[in-house]
């Protein structure tokens, strides 16, 4: 166990991905131990293989360090509750974990209505602003497996489920930095969501904003996206 933890520790070192020999010298593991732990690593989704002997850090080391910085309440709960204030409307915080997202803040306007979410929901990566937000920043590769290997389920009536629908929103997406949601997971409920990405540009998580519908319009909802980008690279600053 020590060892896979120095091998872990070494493999978390800023400017991956890392060769064999550099993850041996930083661990004090030799070559053959480390070489088998991380072939568990990579098959327990901890580590990746980036070819050429190169490792680098895998889709769950990512999202427990997402959950780690989520549960330290420190600078993110304000930055938040600003974006909440100037926004007028829900706003949450949710991670990557594993094919879902879930949701780690919630901050609420003082209205006497309120949306019907929780931290701890998890939410579909297909149907919802911070999953697609997460999805359409994902290394090809990854975000392709996750849609290969999940039920792309219609919450609604107006869910995407078509693969060539949903890959041209996640390229649009990409290109916008931020992602929507218009009664896609929930009748009634909106959203806009953009990434927090780690310092090698990874989607560990993403800020979103919810509204009622009755309320804001789409092009309402798009306006959103300034702030709430803003949001997303202060929270990011703070990893």
């Amino acid at each position: 166990m020590a060892k896979t933890l120095r091998v872990l520790d070494a493999l978390a070192h800023p400017d991956a991905p890392h060769r064999l020999g550099d993850i041996t010298e930083r661990s004090g593991v030799s070559k053959a131990s480390a070489h088998r732990i991380l072939g568990t690593l990579i098959s327990e989704g901890w580590a990746t293989s980036e070819g050429e002997g190169r490792y680098g850090i895998g889709a769950r080391l990512h999202a427990m360090a997402a959950r780690v910085l989520a549960a330290d309440p420190v600078g993110i709960e304000a930055v938040l509750r600003t974006l909440q204030q100037r926004l007028g409307q829900t706003v949450h915080l949710a991670v990557l974990n594993g094919d879902h997202a879930i949701y780690t803040h919630k901050v609420d306007p003082g209205r006497a209505y309120r949306i019907a979410t929780e931290v701890g929901m998890r939410l579909p990566l297909h149907a919802t602003a911070a999953g697609l937000a997460l999805l359409s920043h994902l290394p090809v590769p990854e975000a392709t497996a996750l849609l290969d290997t999940t039920a792309l389920t219609a919450h609604t009536p107006r869910t995407v489920t078509d693969r060539r629908t949903l890959d041209e929103r996640l390229a649009s997406s990409l290109d916008d930095g931020y992602a929507t949601d218009y009664e896609e997971h929930e009748q009634a409920i909106c959203s806009l969501a953009a990434p927090v990405l780690d310092g090698e540009g990874y989607p560990v998580g993403a800020v979103s904003v919810s509204a009622l519908t009755f309320l804001v319009g789409p092009e309402e909802l798009r306006a959103f996206a300034p702030a709430v980008r803003e949001a997303a690279l202060d929270v990011a600053r703070r990893l």
